[in-house]
């Protein structure tokens, strides 16, 4: 493949990305005032005639003709690290079409020499490294906008990384907020990295949390429940009509807790859980990173592809928490003991199959359970199988799914 045709798969898929990124509005320019362009040329006064950039973005002020910020990406598909002499004739070219109001990042599929991205923070042209999937590990150098020194690191097989003020950055939109070129990014969870938790871990938290007067007869008490964490985190709670199909939201500035007061006394007492699962388990996480996160139905089904991993892995990790908070293992366990030593149950667990009286078993159980601690069937259903006490015929229930996304 001759160079020529190599730059230009490189260019189709960096257009591709930023193209996406900014109709998601996922990008830090506004995606309402701005436009991506491929092969555009601009007007070099030194050249007398227009140069040509692989892809560009323009920003502009609120009924005006004329762009008021330029991005520009020079694409580089090469064998080889991108040379000095690269940079600098891209550098030349930026200053030729706009020095003040032009940001030129250099994308390239390999890596930067220490002398390439020494000129890099001298010329403040960012540099982008497209990964084999597709994931984009950048650098953006706004010297302007700090004071504080910025050390990057080249290792020619790992992702370029940046240091700075005692931290280390792997992505845009960290690095942003750090140099405070933006405020906040909004429910990007692809930005944001989730720790992993067992769910002995999230029951260790639970059970601390037990331990303070929120339930009635091991029966979340809604009222004990908000006012206790109202005054811990010095939040609010609240019940009302959301818009857009929301079931819950948590807000943090102010720190907010806002339930679709229309759902189902289950459902609503399992989403404002799930909500303070997020608080709980993520509220360090997504705090410094977004102002709100809603949750809709959508978010709710752990084997929805459309969600990306991260969001998936928030979702679960509030899930399990929202169980475990409305049906504690102990009483839990003891309740499910005592129901079978009430029906002559010699095996350790129930078996849901076709036949009938398996079936007006699990239900009646399900139902004693539903009752107890106020939760659904469904809810219900999958803390038995979890637990190893309730086996279902199908080998394709919803507890596979569980153990594969938790990974």
């Amino acid at each position: 493949m001759n160079t020529t045709k190599k730059g230009d798969i490189l260019e189709d898929k960096v257009f591709k990305i930023f193209k996406e990124l900014l109709e998601n509005d996922e990008f830090y320019v506004n995606r309402k005032t701005s436009q991506i362009f491929q092969k555009k040329g601009y007007y070099s006064e030194k050249r007398k005639s227009k140069i040509i950039f692989d892809v560009s973005i323009e920003s502009y002020l609120p009924n005006s003709k004329e762009y008021s910020h330029l991005i520009i990406f020079e694409c580089k598909n090469l064998n080889k690290n991108v040379s000095v002499d690269d940079i600098e004739e891209f550098g030349s070219k930026l200053s030729q079409v706009g020095e003040h109001n032009t940001k030129g990042f250099i994308v390239s599929k390999k890596g930067f020499s220490k002398s390439l991205i020494n000129i890099a923070k001298a010329e403040k042209i960012g540099l982008i490294r497209v990964q084999s999937n597709n994931e984009l590990e950048w650098v953006n150098y706004r010297k302007e906008r700090y004071k504080n020194k910025i050390d990057f690191f080249d290792n020619n097989n790992e992702p370029l990384s940046a240091f700075l003020n005692g931290k280390t950055f792997n992505n845009i939109a960290d690095l942003l907020l750090e140099l405070n070129a933006i405020d906040l990014y909004k429910h990007y969870d692809k930005f944001i990295t989730v720790p992993y938790l067992t769910n002995e871990q999230i029951n260790n938290i639970v059970s601390r949390l037990l331990k303070h007067d929120t339930h009635n007869n091991y029966c979340v008490d809604l009222n004990k429940l908000t006012s206790f964490l109202a005054e811990k985190y010095e939040m609010k709670f609240e019940f009302l009509s959301l818009n857009n199909y929301t079931l819950g939201k948590i807000e943090f500035e102010p720190l907010k807790i806002s339930i679709e007061k229309k759902l189902t006394e289950n459902r609503l007492r399992f989403t404002l859980c799930h909500e303070i699962g997020h608080l709980v388990l993520h509220k360090k996480i997504l705090e410094q990173r977004i102002d709100l996160r809603e949750d809709n139905e959508n978010l709710f089904y752990f084997d929805n592809s459309t969600i990306d991993y991260n969001s998936k892995r928030l979702e679960i990790q509030a899930n399990i928490f929202a169980k475990l908070l409305l049906m504690p293992e102990t009483p839990f366990v003891e309740t499910v003991i005592k129901f079978f030593r009430e029906n002559n149950i010699n095996k350790n667990h129930l078996y849901l199959d076709s036949q009938p009286v398996n079936k007006l078993l699990v239900d009646k159980l399900l139902t004693k359970l539903s009752l107890k601690f106020k939760v659904s069937k469904e809810a219900a259903k999958i803390r038995l199988i979890e637990m190893n006490l309730l086996k279902e015929e199908s080998n394709s229930n919803i507890y596979n799914t569980i153990k594969r996304l938790r990974r």
